[in-house]
């Protein structure tokens, strides 16, 4: 596994969220309540890209459909969220003064 830094520390802020590309993998960093998030870039409802999405609150919201998912469990909002896959999640690694994955 090699370390892949994504971001500078100093440029996270609530609300963030950027994509990247990593070892063929499409990878979401965002960051709300003072916490960063690594995601898989794509809603498990219809496979959506969700780099334009909405992050507050601990969730983010798909900006296709809409739908809502935690933050921290992955899981789909709502009353139809346990029909729904997780939101996929990716270890994330500090490193210095970056954030990143080790894939």
């Amino acid at each position: 596994m090699a370390y892949h830094p994504l971001e500078k520390l100093i440029h996270l802020h609530d609300g963030y969220c950027r994509p990247f590309q990593v070892a063929g993998m499409p990878l979401l960093l965002v960051q709300d309540e003072g916490r960063p998030f690594v995601l898989i870039n794509r809603c498990p409802h219809m496979d959506a890209r969700m780099d334009r999405a909405q992050v507050m609150g601990g969730h983010i919201r798909c900006p296709v459909h809409g739908i809502a998912f935690d933050l921290n469990s992955g899981v789909a909002q709502g009353p139809l969220g346990h029909c729904l896959k997780q939101l996929e999640k990716v270890p994330h690694v500090f490193q210095d003064t970056t954030i990143g994955v080790d894939l």
